[in-house]
């Protein structure tokens, strides 16, 4: 039997973040038992083609200019399943990769334009299909039971792990305001009994701030497997809404959530009014009070359990299983070609 073929086409950089692309390739790693995953990006980084490589079959380097629309839909045949994430892929553009014969699935947070895809996927806790613009046809993939974890978030692991940082900070690759040296310079002073543990980006070009800090622990263009075990080392987090503060729901990890564009906005909806973590608002105006604040909250052994409990409620990690079952169900009007 030939193994169906699936592109995911997203981009990452040091404007735009990583989550587009991590979010992608963790569908991906979910996918490649089961499909032919090829993944297309625009002049991909080093940690980029590591990444890729780890998980898929086929890497497409695309050129970083406006040409890149054009060479991606002269690439397609017509038996493929495209995967599409990021903000200007419009709806010409779906029609045309539709119009190629394949079929497209979106992956969206922001639902600001009519879509023509046979599947839309947000994993935002809380949003419904009719808040998007859709064809009559088109299926979703909505919330955490479709959350886009790479494996290791997704596995069963022990909690009793010994604790060797106090707090992780992680504010995405991009981290276009440098909310991460703010953020360090209001907790530093906290007098932690542990380490802080800091992640930023590969592209991040701040690092000296942190020099001044003794008790604490920086981490550069790290893994997503090496996040991972930070966060089971952490005794809690703080992070932006967004794919990172999911991982940390699939971690079990206690964590002070925030947001600092509206593409946040909506995980941070979902993560408030779950109780997922302890929600602080917007991390462009809160302050070292807010945070005093939230800490002798989350070290109440009380409410840090309270937190897991929801968390492992809403997020049991079988998002594997339901994306594979979708997918193969979206190809089967294409198989047919195939036999």
């Amino acid at each position: 039997m030939i193994k169906r073929t699936i592109i995911f086409r997203a981009d990452g950089g040091s404007i735009i973040g990583m989550g587009h692309f991590i979010r992608t390739l963790a569908l991906a790693e979910m996918l490649k038992d089961d499909f032919y995953c090829i993944y297309a990006t625009q002049s991909p980084t080093a940690y980029q083609i590591k990444e890729i490589e780890s998980v898929c079959q086929e890497r497409i380097d695309l050129p970083s200019d406006e040409t890149h629309f054009d060479v991606f839909l002269n690439l397609l045949k017509d038996n493929e399943i495209v995967v599409l994430d990021n903000y200007y892929f419009t709806t010409e553009y779906q029609r045309a990769i539709k119009a190629k014969g394949c079929k497209l699935v979106c992956v969206d947070d922001m639902h600001d334009k009519h879509f023509v895809a046979d599947l839309i996927i947000n994993h935002a806790e809380g949003i419904t299909e009719f808040q998007y613009s859709a064809e009559k046809y088109t299926a979703f993939c909505l919330g955490y039971k479709f959350a886009l974890l790479r494996q290791d978030y997704l596995s069963n692991f022990s909690q009793e792990i010994t604790k060797q940082y106090s707090c992780l900070v992680m504010m995405g690759g991009a981290d276009p305001f440098n909310l991460t040296a703010k953020i360090v310079s209001m907790i530093q002073p906290l007098q932690f009994s542990l380490p802080i543990a800091v992640v930023v980006g590969a592209e991040y070009n701040n690092e000296y701030l942190f020099k001044l800090y003794n008790n604490l622990e920086l981490f550069k263009g790290i893994e997503s497997s090496k996040v991972f075990q930070l966060m089971q080392v952490a005794q809690l987090g703080i992070f932006p809404a967004s794919t990172v503060a999911i991982e940390a729901c699939a971690a079990r990890l206690p964590f002070i959530c925030g947001y600092f564009i509206d593409n946040q906005k909506e995980i941070y909806k979902g993560i408030k009014t779950n109780h997922l973590a302890f929600c602080i608002g917007n991390y462009l105006q809160v302050d070292k009070n807010d945070f005093v604040t939230a800490f002798k909250q989350l070290i109440q052994r009380e409410i840090a359990e309270g937190i897991i409990q929801k968390q492992k409620a809403l997020l049991d990690k079988k998002s594997k299983e339901r994306f594979i079952k979708t997918f193969n169900h979206l190809w089967k009007s294409e198989s047919e070609k195939l036999q």
